[in-house]
Parts: structure tokens; sequence; C-alpha cells
């Protein structure tokens, strides 16, 4: 049964169904059970265990101290096993969390082989795409689909659609995901449908961006990822105290700076800008412990934050720099040349503009910032 078909059968289902807080304690539990009979001589033992450990880090909020703390498990168990490749796999999985692409490629590369097999194909991709490699990205997702059809792997071809700048073709790949998605993986179905959203409300769909977290609430109730979602399409359709509420029932169970930060906007919108600098203030706190400590992973909110947030031109393009100099993709330059612009330097943002452009990305952000980058020039 595909997840359409499933989401058809559920619509006429009046008890609720099983949703985040019934996976989440359900996965705690299998990881106590596996925790107490783990063989501490089994490298399949140790990878069980620390691949559960990432996937209730990931489902109770991805924060990036556990990923952290999962990463350093992670090195021990392969200084005990280091040909063991499904380690080497995961330790590239939660070092691409964090940004750390040096720490992914080095985990590739230490088992021969690794990136011909289907997931080390989707993990060289993954890469390829953060360095703005997108020809590369799409050769291997294409090729790891072909030897492994996967809906994880079709919803990569969408986003990678997305980063391109081929919006219609994102939105069919991501339909294509969902076609590969089982009525038992209704978690994917919604993140897949929290994709499909932002697609829609990028492009200025917000009916349909509506409709599709409609549905993924539907199929997994209280997930705080989609409630983060629904909370953002609020905001982008001027419903600031709608925002507001969703972003404080979402930090009610993660709390991550992103979302204090997005709640301090919500509240500086609805008419409250003392509460809202005060969220914005703890969030930019978080961002700069996590630069201090050499983390990389908040560069790119610091940049934004200093250019849109609490403007310092100056250090939202340093950080930017910073941010291109870990992974150089359209992303990352599309925010450098906003950073530049916002700074008065906008002959140089438009030239790294035309360096996004160059690599092939062309997403719906990088298209709306050179459009006013250029008018300021005065391009028509």
């Amino acid at each position: 049964m595909t997840a359409m078909t499933a989401m058809t059968a559920m619509t006429a289902m009046t008890k609720p169904r099983p949703g985040y807080d019934a996976d989440l304690a359900g996965l705690r539990q299998q990881l106590v059970e596996h925790e107490a009979a783990a063989d501490p001589g089994s490298p399949t033992a140790a990878c069980e265990v620390l691949t559960l450990r990432h996937r209730e880090a990931t489902l109770s909020g991805g924060r990036p101290a556990e990923l952290l703390a999962i990463g350093a498990e992670i090195d021990r168990a392969v200084e005990r096993f280091p040909a063991w490749p499904d380690l080497r796999l995961l330790r590239a999985t939660v070092a691409l969390a964090l940004h750390r692409i040096d720490l992914a490629r080095a985990a590739l590369d230490a088992v021969p082989g690794l990136t011909v097999v289907p997931p080390g194909r989707v993990l060289a991709a993954d890469l390829a795409q953060f360095d703005g490699d997108y020809a590369g990205a799409r050769a291997c997702y294409l090729a790891a689909a072909r030897e492994d059809p996967r809906w994880d792997t079709c919803a990569r071809l969408a986003a990678l659609a997305l980063a391109t700048g081929d919006v219609e073709g994102a939105d069919d790949r991501y339909a294509m995901a969902e076609d590969e998605i089982t009525a038992k993986q209704m978690r994917a179905f919604a993140w897949v449908r929290a994709q499909r959203a932002d697609l829609a409300a990028a492009v200025g769909e917000f009916g349909r961006a509506e409709r599709h977290l409609a549905d993924a609430e539907l199929a997994y109730p209280g997930w705080w990822y989609v409630t983060a979602h629904r909370a953002a399409l609020d905001l982008a359709r001027d419903r600031p105290q709608a925002a507001a509420a969703g972003y404080q029932k979402v930090l009610a169970d993660v709390d991550r700076p992103e979302f204090r930060e997005a709640l301090g906007t919500a509240l500086a919108a609805a008419g409250e800008p003392a509460q809202g600098a005060a969220w914005h203030h703890s969030a930019l706190a978080e961002y700069r412990r996590s630069a201090d400590r050499g983390d990389v992973h908040y560069l790119h909110h610091l940049a934004a934050y200093y250019a849109d947030v609490e403007p310092d031109p100056e250090a939202a393009v340093a950080f930017a720099r910073d941010d291109v100099r870990v992974r150089r993709n359209g992303a990352t330059l599309s925010l450098l040349a906003w950073c530049l612009h916002r700074a008065g330097r906008t002959a140089e943002a438009e030239h790294i503009v035309q360096e996004a452009f160059a690599l092939g990305a062309g997403d719906p952000v990088l298209q709306a910032r050179a459009q006013e980058i250029r008018r300021a020039i005065g391009w028509p």
C-alpha cells in the first residue's frame, strides 16, 4: 500500500493515529533493550546501538550538542572496529548533519569501495551537493536509485532539483518519493509533505502549502517538525500571533536557537518588540557560543542574523565567508551575496551571484536575492 492510499484510508478513520510521542517512546525503549543486550565485542551490536541513538537524537530534535556527542561515540567505536563499513557510513551521516564535510569525506574514504554501494553513493552525492557539484550529486543519486530504489534518495533528487531552480521537477520528485513510502512509514510521508509545503510557499502557493501541512499533521500527529513548518507558514502569511504560538509549542519539545530566533521574529511582528528582542538575543548567544567552540553548523545562521535581524553588515559578511569556506554551494554563496549587498558592496554581491549561477544553482531564494541586487545596480 502506498502512502497516498494510506492517506485516503486514514481520512475515513475517526480514531487518532499513533504519532510522534508513541514513536519516540518506542524508539527509546528499543534503545534501552539493545544497550542492555549488546555484546561489547561485536561491531554489529555497537553499530545497532549507535544507529538507534542517532535516530532518537534526530527524532527528538537533532540538537547539535547531542549529535556531536554521538559522533564522538562513533569515533570510539571506529577505533575498536576500524574496518566496519556501517560505522563509517553512520559517521559520515552524523558529520554531514553538523556540516563537517571533512569528517564525512574521511569516513567514506576510510573503507575502500564504500562509495560504490548505494548507501555510500548517496552520502557521496550529499557531499557533492555540499560542495556545489550539482551534476556530480545528481549522477550519484541516480546511480544509487537504480541499484536500490528508496523514497529518501528520490527526496534527495527533489531537493537537488530545487537547489538548481527546477521547482516543478522538485515537486514531481517529491510526489515520486511519496509513491515509494508504505503505510507503515507515516513519519516519512509527513516529512515529504512538509518539504512540498515549503516548496509551494516559496512560489506563493500558500493554499497548497496549507493543504500539504494538513496532510502531514493528519498522517503523523504531534511532531514538532511539522509544527515548526506550520509556524513558518503562518509567519509568511502575516499571521504572527499564530506563528508565535506555534514556535512556543515547538520550543516546549525542542530547544534549538533557530526556533528561539523564529519566535523572536514572530513576537516582534505581533507587536511585542521587547519579548522578540529577548528571544533574538537568546538565539544569538547560542549561535556565538557554538562558533566560539569552533563548530560550524551555525555559521549560516549567524550570517543571516547579522544581515537581517540585528544588522551588523561586516559581521554578516565575515560569517558568510566562513560558511562559504566550509561548503561552497548555491545556498552559501547566495547568503554571502546578500550580506555583501546589505553591507553596500553590491558590485561584489553581483560577482558572487554570478558564481552561484555558474555552479548551476537557482533556487527561489537565490533568484529573489539576485533580482534585488541587480535592481540596486541599476540593471533592468
